[in-house]
């Protein structure tokens, strides 16, 4: 998939979660905040949809933590939508289903190294076109995200096949 960034042209955003310690997001996921609040701004008439339940070791929903985050950046709350269940990729557009349901694409924040999976995952589980905004990844970090990610596209390929023979 080419880089396709983000122009206005969906109305649903759809902000991944991503590590929250404590009740503060991590480095990885302020970057989406930061990046989906002046994104909103610049396009008043998107919505947002806040993705990310809560890790055993997280203190609160990484949903709840990017809603309260996206208020503080002045952010209207009747703007934003919350699923605070997701604990994957693939669950954060499942279980967001119903703010974006029947609409041809959205839009997809996360992290630089994350987005063509994500957009993969949009194409070819949900049927979704998708655009994204690239929020920048933590250099110190880099390095081990993009070997998690290698990983984590054998398993999305494995299931998809999988998913494909039963079908």
């Amino acid at each position: 998939m080419f880089r396709k960034m983000a122009d206005g042209n969906y109305i649903h955003v759809l902000i991944l979660g991503a590590k929250v310690n404590g009740t503060s997001p991590s480095r990885a996921l302020q970057h989406r905040i930061d990046v989906a609040a002046a994104y909103a701004k610049a396009h008043p008439h998107v919505e947002l949809i806040a993705t990310g339940g809560q890790g055993p070791d997280e203190g609160m929903a990484e949903a709840r933590v990017i809603e309260r985050e996206l208020m503080a950046q002045g952010i209207d709350a009747t703007r934003i939508h919350v699923e605070a269940t997701s604990t994957s990729t693939i669950e954060n557009f499942e279980h967001s289903r119903p703010f974006w349901d029947g609409a041809s694409g959205v839009t997809i924040v996360t992290n630089d190294f994350h987005v063509p999976r994500a957009r993969l995952i949009a194409r070819l589980y949900f049927q979704l076109e998708s655009d994204a905004l690239y929020a920048p990844t933590p250099p110190l970090a880099k390095g081990r995200y993009l070997i998690r990610e290698v990983l984590a596209y054998v398993k999305l390929l494995g299931r998809y096949i999988f998913r494909k023979e039963k079908n």
